[in-house]
């Protein structure tokens, strides 16, 4: 596996982090409960907030209510009239050297199993500690080689 240069392993370092605390800060409230605290605390109407997006006013409320999915280019307009930045970051469930580790062992896997297979029909099946051996081995070659092909087999 191609390692990250240390400028951008300290990027999505940083990025993770904030990502982290924003999720724990927003304490999962859905995005029309956002529009309708930030709207109302600046004393703002439905009717003036869709005037301001030019979306009806029933856009409005229907996000605000759980009842409409917004588009990501309705929810940048709508938190720009609000006077907000709207930021989207990614936050990994795990540190990217687990997520590649667990996806080269089940491609290592496969790949062992398809060979245990083989080696059945010939009436030559390998022991589990020879099996735990090969994909530990494949693992490390498809994480260390390069241009490894970890998600095509899926």
């Amino acid at each position: 596996m191609k390692h990250l240069s240390s400028s951008k392993k300290l990027f999505l370092s940083e990025v993770a982090e904030a990502a982290k605390t924003l999720h724990h800060a927003n304490r999962k409230l859905p995005i029309g409960d956002f529009i309708h605290t930030i709207r109302t605390q600046l004393k703002m109407t439905q009717v003036a907030l869709a005037k301001r997006v030019k979306v009806p006013q029933s856009t409005i409320s229907r996000i605000e209510q759980h009842r409409l999915d917004p588009t990501l280019s309705l929810l940048t307009k709508i938190f720009d009239a609000l006077s907000c930045e709207l930021v989207i970051a990614p936050m990994l469930r795990e540190p990217i050297e687990s997520i590649c580790h667990k996806q080269a062992r089940l491609v290592a896997e496969r790949h062992v199993k398809y060979l245990r297979g083989t080696m059945h029909l010939e009436k030559q099946g390998p022991d589990k500690k020879l099996l735990e051996e090969l994909i530990n081995r494949e693992t490390e070659i498809l994480l260390h080689s390069p241009g490894t092909k970890l998600w095509d087999d899926e």
